[in-house]
């Protein structure tokens, strides 16, 4: 491709197509499964890379200008060589094609972490960490000059938030584009009169529009440009109104943990001149993950329950051609005897087993991951006002549901010798030491809270799991009342998302 660092700019209306796409993690493999279909391990080890290969094979089939990575593609520190060439080999076949690639790094996917023992090829054009650099697209056989203004920058630290202020619009009048790893306030961004914000980081897919572009009463948009000045032959102008822009997050390719649930993949997108960018969704995930909950009232039965689990998977394997699907099922339910089997008893793991060994076989694997009964967050309030031992415990237990951060310390209720590993399994806060400060008579230095998103949801479901618990061993007719009464719910992420 021509890059030139002094365009001419002089060119007619463009018409411009690019593929934007982030968080390819090519280093990580499946999360949040215990048990696999071992005839499936390698394919699911492999689930990031056949994404990545999908992604790759639109961008040639679609035949686009470019393509924008917006960080977090691979862990450079982490990923071995074999990911390194592969992702090498990508780049190159676009090569072939005429296809450029312009690489904003996150956190360790930046210049500074890309091993100097694995070259790019010249199609790549990496920014450099923690500074801006600009590039000018035009086509090789296009003599009109440049389509398309492209600025970026990496980033190779924890630092999150993008300095915005410092990126501008092409005073030529191009189609400017943004790229970048991080969070933004999307409505800050109108005065830097950037049309597109490509940005990656986050594991949800979202678009911001920005000064949404007027319509006329024949419906079409309306320019905000002079009709006697094309784009790129005018000069800058401070007094233009604050133009439409996109502020577009992807996601990730693939869903690589039960939380990233719904349909991975990226976005195509059609710029013309004077019209709003058209993006278009497509799906990459070989994998996709989903969260389905089931409701049963007080007299169905565990046969009940099969049965709709069975008709769940008929359903979600409907269409199911060029995809995995990774079920999580949740069950809502009044409290009672079926409650407790499938919470305390082995009839969860008896019915997963089942559904494994009919629809986990298979060319297109639907693999149940856990079957799960759904909790509320807490009993009514007269339950823990009692003055009896049921009262007491569950003082206790909402007392670290309310202060999240105090430490549950375990260490007098575990052999001695596994202190620290089972801790570690059951995923509580540890303890840190303080940084060292200068200790006076009011302040000591005091032990440091360390506690990750990951490990306080696993905390709060085992304290709601403690809470029924002790209903049940310490409440006699108190937990009967309540099972009658009562029907346990609780909110989850839904069934996924939809195409």
């Amino acid at each position: 491709m021509n890059i030139s660092s002094n365009p001419v700019l002089q060119r007619t209306r463009p018409s411009i197509r690019f593929v934007h796409a982030s968080d390819l993690h090519l280093d990580r493999g499946i999360e949040g499964v215990t048990e696999g279909p071992s005839h499936w391990e390698q394919r699911l080890l492999d689930v990031s890379r056949r994404a990545a290969e999908r992604l790759f094979d639109k961008v040639l089939t679609e035949n686009v200008d470019f393509l924008l990575l917006s960080g977090d593609v691979l862990n450079a520190h982490l990923a071995g060589p074999g990911t390194l060439l592969f992702l090498i080999d990508q780049f190159e076949l676009l090569a072939q094609a005429g296809i450029n690639v312009y690489w904003a790094g996150g956190e360790f996917d930046s210049p500074d972490d890309w091993p100097s023992a694995f070259p790019l090829p010249s199609n790549v054009h990496h920014f450099p960490s923690n500074s801006l650099q600009e590039y000018y697209f035009q086509r090789p056989d296009d003599t009109g000059g440049p389509l398309v203004k492209i600025v970026g920058t990496s980033r190779n630290q924890p630092r999150r938030n993008i300095r915005t202020t410092e990126f501008s619009q092409d005073p030529g009048g191009l189609f400017s584009i943004a790229v970048a790893n991080g969070d933004v306030e999307p409505e800050s961004l109108s005065p830097r009169r950037i049309d597109y914000w490509a940005l990656g980081g986050t594991t949800k897919r979202s678009t911001f529009l920005g000064n949404p572009r007027k319509k006329g009463l024949d419906g079409k948009p309306i320019s905000l440009e002079p009709p006697d000045e094309q784009p790129g032959n005018r000069k800058e102008r401070k007094d233009l109104p604050p133009g439409p822009y996109i502020v577009h997050y992807p996601g990730p390719p693939v869903g690589r943990s039960p939380k990233e649930i719904g349909v991975g993949g990226a976005t195509l997108v059609e710029v013309q001149w004077g019209e709003d960018p058209i993006l278009t969704f497509f799906p990459t995930a070989p994998l996709r993950w989903i969260n389905d909950q089931i409701t049963l009232g007080p007299n169905d039965n565990a046969e009940k329950l099969v049965d709709e689990l069975r008709h769940r998977i008929k359903n979600h394997r409907t269409g199911q051609t060029d995809y995995d699907l990774m079920i999580n099922w949740f069950v809502d339910l009044p409290p009672g005897p079926l409650a407790s089997n499938l919470r305390r008893g082995s009839l969860a793991n008896e019915i997963v087993t089942e559904l494994r060994a009919l629809y986990g076989k298979e060319e297109r694997l639907t693999w149940s991951v856990s079957l799960t009964v759904l909790l509320p967050d807490a009993l009514p309030g007269t339950y823990y006002e009692q003055q009896t031992i049921l009262g007491d415990f569950l003082r206790s237990v909402k007392h670290y549901q309310t202060n999240s951060r105090e430490i549950i310390d375990l260490d007098a209720y575990l052999p001695k010798d596994r202190t620290e590993d089972l801790a570690e399994q059951l995923l509580l806060a540890s303890k840190v030491e303080a940084e060292e400060e200068p200790k006076d008579d009011a302040k000591e230095n005091k032990p440091k809270f360390r506690q990750s998103l990951e490990q306080a949801d696993a905390q709060q479901q085992a304290l709601r799991e403690a809470t029924f618990i002790g209903l049940e061993l310490l409440g006699g007719e108190q937990y009967k009342t309540f099972a009658r009464e009562s029907h346990a719910v609780m909110r989850i992420g839904g069934e996924g998302e939809k195409e």
